[in-house]
C-alpha cells in the first residue's frame, strides 16, 4: 500500500515538476523582465538598455565563479576528511554507543554539532556519514531506531557553524 503510493507521488512529481536547470533558466527570464519593466535606463535607448541588462547578468555570473570554487573545495575538502581513515576509526567507535534511539540521537548530534564547529563543510558531511553509518550497523544489531530524527541529527552541526573556527 505505503509502496504504491510512494511510487504514483514519484511519478507524479517527474512528469509535472521541471528540472533544476528549467527553473533557473525561468528565474533569469523573469528577473530580466521585471529589470525592464521596473528600471529605468540612464542615457542609453530601450534597445541598448536590454543588452545592459544583459551584460550585467553576464558579469555577475563569472564574478560569482571564485566563491563557487570556496564553496566547492571546502565541501569536497570534507567529503575527504570524513571518510578518511582516522575519521572512520572515530566513526566505528561511536558506533558502539549506539545502543538504543536515544543515545544515538546523542552521539550523531553530539559529534555533528563538534565537527561543524570546526568547519562548516566538515559539520554537513562528517554528520551524514555519521547517521548513515549509524543506519547500517543498528539495522546488522536489529536495533529499532527513528530514522527522521537520526538523519535531523546529522545536520545539526549547521546550528553551529557560523560560530565556529572557520
Amino acid at each position: 500500500m505505503i509502496k504504491r503510493i510512494a511510487n504514483s507521488y514519484i511519478r507524479f512529481i517527474q512528469k509535472y515538476l521541471p528540472s533544476p536547470f528549467t527553473i533557473a533558466f525561468g528565474l533569469t527570464g523573469i528577473c530580466i523582465l521585471l529589470a525592464l519593466l521596473f528600471t529605468k535606463p540612464t542615457e542609453v535607448g530601450v534597445a541598448s538598455y536590454s543588452i545592459a541588462i544583459f551584460d550585467f547578468w553576464g558579469k555577475g555570473i563569472w564574478g560569482l565563479l571564485a566563491f563557487t570554487a570556496q564553496m566547492m573545495l571546502i565541501l569536497v575538502l570534507g567529503h575527504t576528511i570524513a571518510l578518511s581513515k582516522p575519521a572512520n576509526f572515530v566513526i566505528n567507535q561511536l558506533l558502539q554507543l549506539c545502543t538504543n534511539n536515544a543515545r544515538a540521537a546523542f552521539v550523531v548530534t553530539l559529534f555533528t554539532v563538534i565537527s561543524g564547529y570546526v568547519n562548516w563543510g566538515l559539520g554537513l558531511i562528517f554528520g551524514a556519514v555519521l547517521a548513515r553509518q549509524v543506519f547500517e550497523y543498528t539495522r546488522i544489531k536489529n536495533i529499532q531506531l527513528n530514522y527522521p530524527l537520526i538523519g535531523a541529527c546529522g545536520y545539526t552541526g549547521m546550528m553551529v557553524w557560523h560560530a565556529g573556527l572557520s
